[in-house]
């Protein structure tokens, strides 16, 4: 196939060209809102054929849609027609399902493709840069589809849909519940001071059970004195925690010498840890939940296969195949580099070459978040990525973040290949004193305890582990 100038976004113009006489094209732009949308309909040469109308978003409103554009179609005998709009929030993703649904090539493009460059006009495909109505607008998203210009947003199926909404759901659940520790350390630090002290720490684990059951409702120095070193244990001991007389006596002794305010004042201090703690245990029940969802989409996506890498769990294999959805749009990983925005950007104009600069930070947001944590943990789990990783370290002295920039990018070529091939990571360098039994074997005994957890009964019977499963037995009898 020629190269060609003009990137194959949606359909691409070309073939429409040579399959369509251009009076049997047309084209309807869409200009959503929240509760009321604008269409109109013109043709390949602008001629606007159906006039700026309204509709609701029901279906009244869609039936009216569709008549609309019918009548459009009988008045010019067009045998071709493309419907746009531009991505607005979440407000355009049940209008572009319902339209998918009835038949239509619906594209979703992106704003700024629609409107001016930041600063600038040039570019835009608004007349009057100084104006805006949902005419303009309308205009504005015909030409783009006309041209074929810009890129066009996706919208995931629904596995990679419900899969992107549990991991995003549990990003937010595990930064609400950091906070609320946050906040509960900072409170407890005022209130029972040197309790939670890291370098003489009395509980082994601070977000433990036995821990927060004693600070819910022993949260302040006078009241664990009062409670005494007996009856401390017995609160222990009564709650079914491992801890006994010796950490009881070891609470009351720091009690005892601990500063501590009138218990007046501190009110409010210990009303809000209660509350905080309360909270806590709801956010750390929601996120088991989520992670229970993500593994049951997970498991239906060739994300599964990410597993088999050190360094990678069922959060960071979730989170990078819910934003990258399905591998099989991509052509090729550099693809999926730019949909990241980590891709190292380069200047060039005339005897100026400048290679290697900074990224550009466009793309996927939570993408490269997700690519850039998943670099720092394969530079602590994965031998291959670490070696990786200290080399472009010393090789970027002054500028260290690049080269978790590198080891991410290389990630995402690695993750593209296993996830588009379907196979199981194996280093290149291999290892010469294991079979490849042996070392199968062993990625399933490390897959299977991540994933355990939080299988549950509503994953169907035909998904990507069991797919694993019975090739690692048939290929290489290891035991499942």
């Amino acid at each position: 196939m020629p190269d060609s100038i003009f990137k194959t976004t949606g359909t691409n113009l070309k073939d429409v060209l040579a399959s369509h006489d251009l009076g049997e094209i047309l084209y309807t732009s869409i200009d959503v809102a929240k509760y009321n949308h604008s269409a109109m309909v013109v043709n390949f040469f602008g001629d606007v054929i159906i006039p700026k109308f309204d509709f609701p978003y029901n279906d009244h409103g869609i039936n009216f849609l569709k008549k609309k554009m019918q009548i459009a179609q009988k008045q010019t005998q067009a045998t071709k027609l493309f419907l746009g709009l531009e991505s607005t929030g979440h407000y355009h993703e049940n209008l572009v399902a319902s339209l998918t649904a009835s038949g239509y090539d619906v594209q979703v493009i992106r704003p700024i493709d629609s409107g001016p460059a930041p600063g600038c006009d040039r570019g835009n495909e608004r007349d009057n840069v100084h104006a805006k109505t949902d005419a303009i607008d309308l205009a504005a998203i015909a030409k783009v589809i006309i041209s074929n210009k810009g890129t066009r947003s996706h919208m995931p199926d629904t596995i990679y849909y419900n899969l992107q909404r549990a991991s995003r759901t549990h990003r937010q659940l595990t930064w609400q519940e950091t906070r609320t520790k946050n906040i509960i350390t900072f409170v407890l630090d005022k209130t029972f001071t040197g309790l939670w002290n890291p370098k003489d720490s009395i509980f082994s684990d601070k977000w433990g059970k036995a821990s927060l059951l004693f600070v819910e409702n022993y949260s302040t120095p006078q009241q664990a004195t009062r409670l005494g070193v007996k009856r401390l244990a017995d609160f222990f001991r009564k709650h079914d925690t491992k801890l006994g007389m010796d950490t009881a006596k070891k609470i009351i002794q720091l009690a005892k010498i601990a500063p501590a305010r009138p218990l007046e004042v501190m009110e409010s201090d210990i009303k809000a840890i209660k509350v905080h703690i309360q909270v806590l245990r709801t956010l750390t029940s929601a996120i088991l939940e989520q992670k229970k969802q993500m593994v049951k989409f997970l498991v239906q996506t060739p994300g599964t296969y990410l597993l088999s890498v050190p360094g990678i769990g069922v959060v960071y294999a979730s989170d990078f195949t819910a934003e990258v959805e399905d591998v099989h749009r991509f052509a090729h990983a550099k693809q999926i580099i730019s949909l990241a925005g980590t891709a190292p950007r380069k200047h060039q104009s005339g005897e100026v070459d400048k290679t290697n600069l900074s990224t550009s930070h466009k793309g996927k947001n939570p993408l490269r978040v997700t690519v850039n944590q998943i670099a720092l943990s394969l530079n602590s789990h994965c031998p291959e990525y670490h070696s990786y990783y200290s080399r472009k370290h010393f090789q970027y002295k002054d500028a260290p973040g690049k080269a978790r920039t590198a080891t991410a990018n290389k990630f995402i070529k690695l993750a593209f290949a296993i996830m588009k091939n379907e196979t199981l990571y194996y280093p290149r360098t291999g290892n010469p004193l294991m079979t490849h039994e042996e070392y199968y074997q062993g990625i399933w005994d490390k897959m299977k305890p991540k994933l355990t957890p939080y299988l549950c009964d509503d994953i169907p019977q035909d998904n990507y582990l069991t797919r694993i499963q019975h090739e690692l037995k048939e290929k290489y009898g290891i035991k499942t």
